[in-house]
């Protein structure tokens, strides 16, 4: 068995499966998990608040879902035709998610938003979308656009954010500071006739909405005929069981869902609409808007089966009144070490996966996250790791049904020794 990163390296570029990579004092190779805990492969024992980047929301080896999946694979794994389980999946979302009339299963939430575009686009005749400064929506070349714009301007992006993405894509972008209605509505303006859709994270990474702004993007879509497109990969499901749509009480056209649709294994979809989502159905009339929507793992068994354990669930514990719960209080705790020590911090956003910021003071779009110091995240990210507690390094804290007050309350203490050993190192000058 591969023990070491450096070996790892040799045969997985980077030594990284994803974007994100720990520096060497943290890294570690992961075993296995249970419940709230992970241990690596040289035996560490860690408290979990990564969670595979979130879908692991009752735990890492749930019964239930371990159970439907051992199910599943007895009966076949993938088929490439419909099955019996994908419907009932579908129907779990349709009643739970307010927008939804119906459902198209796909791999993973980038496919989700990309594909909502591809239907605003088809039904609108119009080729531009509106994203908003920070917000990140996948890795496809229409979103990879100000996702580290922090100038606070508005208007046409100035250019992908990474190599490999024709520039002329930009040019059908346009970007708004989060929570600036007022800047939306002149890009609306502007731009109307050729605008497809508004696509925005209702909680954007971890920017809590300012009351009237969600409300007033559905407003901007019905005055101009534009789709609007909520990106609901990680609020779905978590903040409440029809995501942020219901807690806020704002139904987009489409929506994208992720990460808990599939509890654990990789499975998405585009929800929302039926006369939009129609247009991705074989075979219909030729009418220049028909789009092709297709994957040879789309709607798989066994995922399914993990999701419909997953969500149902979730309804049986009212998980997410629990863990919103068990989030403040880790919210409070940490926020109260910081106050004993003379730092500047907050734990900013939805209490089920806020995220540790180094700054004082109203942080209300992406300018003004990007004003704190992200190497201090990084930082306690780190110091955190050290003492057993796995956070992503710099982002976001998710919280899960088996994380309860004596995890806290051990995550609180490790939090004061990390926040302490940096100060004592001298990084808060």
């Amino acid at each position: 068995m591969l023990q070491t990163m450096t070996t790892i390296d040799e045969i997985i570029v980077g030594g990284v499966l994803g974007s994100s990579k720990n520096p060497d004092e943290a890294s570690f190779v992961v075993s296995h998990g249970k419940g709230a805990k992970l241990w690596s492969s040289s035996g560490h024992e860690y408290t979990d608040y990564v969670l595979g980047s979130g879908p692991m929301v009752l735990g890492h080896a749930h019964p239930a879902v371990v159970d439907a999946i051992t199910a599943q694979a007895a009966r076949g794994t993938q088929f490439y035709l419909m099955n019996e389980v994908a419907p009932e999946l579908a129907r779990r979302v349709c009643r739970l998610v307010p927008c939804a009339e119906t459902v198209k299963f796909v791999g993973d939430g980038a496919e989700a938003t990309f594909y909502s575009l591809r239907l605003a686009r088809a039904f609108t005749g119009r080729s531009k979308i509106l994203k908003f400064a920070g917000g990140y929506h996948g890795h496809h070349d229409y979103v990879q656009q100000g996702v580290f714009d922090a100038s606070g301007r508005s208007g046409l992006s100035l250019g992908p954010d990474n190599a490999g993405i024709p520039q002329a894509i930009s040019e059908d972008v346009l970007l708004s500071p989060f929570n600036d209605l007022e800047a939306a509505r002149r890009l609306v303006a502007e731009y109307g006739p050729d605008l497809a859709a508004i696509i925005v994270e209702p909680i954007q990474r971890a920017l809590l909405p300012e009351g009237g702004f969600l409300q007033g993007l559905r407003d901007l879509c019905d005055q101009n005929g534009s789709i609007l497109v909520f990106d609901e990969i990680v609020t779905g499901f978590r903040v409440a069981p029809g995501g942020a749509q219901e807690l806020y009480g704002v139904t987009p056209d489409l929506c994208a869902l992720g990460k808990i649709l599939g509890g654990g294994l990789p499975i998405a979809a585009v929800a929302g609409r039926r006369d939009l989502i129609e247009l991705s159905v074989p075979y219909r009339a030729a009418d220049g808007r028909s789009i092709f929507l297709s994957g040879t793992l789309n709607g798989n068994p066994l995922c399914a089966a993990a999701g419909i354990a997953t969500l149902d669930t979730l309804q049986q514990i009212g998980a997410q009144e629990k863990i919103a719960k068990t989030g403040e209080a880790l919210r409070r705790g940490l926020e109260e070490n910081a106050r004993k020590l003379s730092i500047p911090f907050q734990m900013v956003g939805h209490p089920t996966f806020a995220q540790p910021v180094f700054r004082e003071g109203r942080i209300r779009n992406y300018a003004d996250f990007a004003a704190a110091d992200f190497q201090l995240a990084r930082r306690f990210g780190v110091e955190m790791i050290k003492r057993g507690q796995n956070l992503v390094v710099g982002g976001k804290v998710y919280i899960s049904t088996e994380h309860d007050e004596n995890i806290v309350s051990s995550t609180v203490e490790a939090g004061f020794q990390a926040m302490s050993a940096m100060r004592d190192a001298g990084h808060f000058g």
